[in-house]
């Protein structure tokens, strides 16, 4: 059969499964935790590190598949949300699951989902990715499995998992407010429920303190440790738009100039959670040497996270959707490009917080040009965008102009720039979706 037949078979499949978001309903960890059974526990054959956290998962996880990679394991990784196409959830080694894989893995699930008396429909499209994705490990005889909750933690598909030997929480903030709670410690209480007995809990030596305080309870209430790292200090050698030099010590471990592949500061904060979790991994008797952690930290990238699109004029794009990721983007870019006049490029999601988005990152803008994701149920429309922009005003007086779309935005932005100009497009992964779809080089071209 022909890949485009494959190819067709596959996006008729994936248009079919049940595209409820089922996890905001009622609890189906359970039923997973029952599937999973039912399958054999296909998580048993490998080693698994659970990432739960509000931002930096898609990064912490990235360093830590690169370091595992750079040491010779063979390393799965599920993540969300994807940028242009659902099969980058799933990776072994860098490599998306093929569409041919998917729909084999799919018909391996339908008949013990049969035998339980479930229909494919019973279970929803991301449970469906986290199904498919830790049988197709098992399949593929991986070592490790990098897993990221993809909302939350308590009732998120991927709390089905049954023992992970290391459990990383990155930065908790708000976020998705409607579902796990109004504040900080509501959000970090349904996080903690991902943790389990046997696990080692490793969290940032800057955690919020209201959420390490639930983090603490729960990995005690579970009779497990957790781990941050005392003392720690980073100091960036060198910065560029390419990548950061860094030196970083704390109780745990010494690095000297660690070449860092991804830009930003707010990476750096990841890098040393990043450490945090290779040195607990090393205390298990991990085999992971210094130059399998060096070469992972330079080799690592990151689609949508600070990625160069053009150098002339310059283009980032970043993913940031929440208040707290708006912070450190606009922290790391006017760090990185102290002298040039920023030109926003923004399209968000009406559940999200703009407002206080757009607090952020209007006294760092010489022009905010505002769009509408390619999202009809949930794009909050580039005008209202610009009009809640121009009420909450900035000393700066930047100006505000409104583009229909994306490659629209773009277009006027280009006219805006000068050669002392940098453009940030920023405030949604389906705006990095949609720069993908319009050509611009978001994802790397190893899939």
């Amino acid at each position: 059969m022909d890949s485009a037949t494959i190819q067709q078979q596959y996006e008729t499949l994936v248009g079919q499964l049940n595209q409820a978001m089922l996890v905001t309903k009622h609890d189906r960890v359970p039923l997973l935790r029952r599937i999973m059974a039912h399958l054999g526990q296909p998580d048993r054959y490998f080693h698994v590190t659970h990432l739960a956290g509000t931002n930096g998962k898609g990064s912490t996880g990235a360093m830590l598949a690169s370091i595992l990679q750079a040491q010779g394991y063979r390393v799965g990784r599920f993540s969300s949300p994807a940028i242009n196409d659902d099969r980058e959830q799933l990776q072994v080694d860098g490599q998306w699951i093929s569409p041919a894989d998917f729909i084999d893995t799919y018909h391996e699930i339908v008949p013990v989902l049969t035998n339980m008396g479930l229909t494919p429909a019973a279970i929803s499209i991301f449970e469906w990715y986290f199904l498919i994705g830790m049988v197709w490990f098992r399949n593929q005889a991986i070592d490790w499995a990098i897993v990221e909750a993809g909302l939350g933690g308590q009732y998120d598909a991927t709390n089905a998992l049954a023992g992970p030997q290391l459990t990383i929480f990155t930065k908790i903030a708000l976020d998705h407010q409607k579902i796990l709670g109004k504040s900080i410690t509501a959000i970090a209480h349904n996080k903690s429920k991902i943790i389990k007995p046997k696990t080692q809990v490793v969290t940032l030596a800057d955690q919020d303190s209201a959420a390490l305080t639930v983090l603490k309870a729960e990995a005690d209430r579970q009779g497990v440790p957790l781990i941050q790292a005392k003392q720690l200090q980073l100091t960036v050698v060198q910065s560029t738009i390419d990548g950061s030099v860094v030196d970083v010590t704390s109780d745990l471990f010494t690095w000297s100039k660690l070449q860092l592949g991804l830009v930003g500061g707010y990476q750096v904060q990841n890098l040393g959670l990043v450490l945090t979790a290779v040195a607990v991994l090393q205390q298990q008797r991990v085999k992971l040497s210094n130059e399998a952690i060096r070469a992972g930290l330079r080799q690592v990238t990151l689609p949508g996270r600070l990625t160069v699109l053009q150098r002339q004029p310059l283009i980032l794009a970043d993913g940031a959707h929440n208040p707290d990721g708006m912070q450190a983007l606009v922290k790391s870019v006017q760090a990185l490009l102290p002298q040039r006049q920023l030109i926003w490029v923004v399209g968000v999601l009406r559940d999200k917080d703009y407002q206080t988005m757009l607090t952020t990152l209007l006294p760092a803008a010489t022009v905010l040009i505002t769009n509408t994701p390619a999202n009809p149920e949930r794009a909050l429309p580039a005008a209202q965008l610009a009009q809640t922009a121009t009420a909450l005003g900035s000393p700066n007086k930047p100006v505000i102009l409104v583009a229909t779309d994306i490659q629209a935005a773009l277009n006027l932005a280009q006219q805006e720039a000068t050669e002392n100009s940098a453009i940030i497009v920023t405030g949604s992964f389906y705006v990095m979706r949609e720069l993908q779809q319009q050509g611009w080089q978001v994802l790397p071209d190893d899939r």
